[in-house]
């Protein structure tokens, strides 16, 4: 039976590995390189005073580069911690950002915002529950270019109030000779948890997560 064989690396390939991790030369690896260089030098022919003044330059150079590169690390940091401690404060906030969704209460009215690329001479839209069914339409007239809200009364096609839960909804708009105009839709929701991932603060609405970077307006919960 052939017997399992392990590679042992020959010496050229350890001095390969070796010389590859010592290509980066760090502030302490470079001062050791200057006093060794100083403390066998030739008697006879010392390093020049100029010469020495330049490496004493670069070795200066190198530590602020060291020092500066050490700063802006820890000031990412501290910017990070902030964003993401501030990100707390959207708890209980009423939020919005792109997407179709909004958070119902019954018996109360939704405001549903979207925006227009031009004028539009007929808008419809339409609200769906959570179920993706159709429960009501709204339709209206004559709306300018730009960011516009109509507002929902909560009830069904026949008027009945409809319970509390997530909606959607969507929008079509058209133009005086029947072109289509297009639109952006915006999400609003309840935060009602804030998720820190990988450096990055998202706000859960709706029972997704939003990057709060998306959010366009915030408002105090009513």
């Amino acid at each position: 039976m052939a017997q399992s064989v392990n590679f042992v690396p020959t010496d050229n390939t350890a001095s390969q590995i070796t010389g590859a991790q010592s290509k980066q030369l760090g502030k302490e690896d470079f001062l050791k390189l200057l006093v060794a260089q100083l403390s066998t030098q030739d008697p006879l022919n010392p390093v020049e005073g100029q010469e020495f003044t330049a490496q004493l330059a670069q070795f200066s150079s190198l530590e602020q580069m060291s020092n500066v590169n050490k700063n802006l690390e820890e000031i990412q940091k501290f910017n990070v911690s902030m964003v993401n401690s501030s990100a707390l404060d959207l708890i209980g906030k009423k939020v919005n950002a792109p997407g179709n969704t909004f958070d119902h209460n019954e018996g109360e009215a939704s405001a549903l915002s979207f925006n227009l690329d031009g004028e539009a001479a007929s808008v419809s839209i339409d609200i769906f529950d959570s179920t993706g069914l159709k429960v009501d339409s709204i339709k209206l007239t004559q709306q300018g270019a730009g960011l516009q809200t109509a507002i929902w009364d909560g009830t069904d096609k026949s008027g009945k109030l409809l319970p509390k839960g997530n909606y959607s909804f969507a929008v079509a708009a058209e133009d005086s000779v029947g072109n289509v105009v297009p639109t952006e839709l915006f999400s609003s929701g309840l935060v009602k948890d804030v998720i820190l991932e990988n450096d990055k603060a998202y706000a859960v609405v709706n029972g997704q997560k939003l990057d709060t970077k998306d959010i366009t307006k915030i408002s105090i919960n009513q």
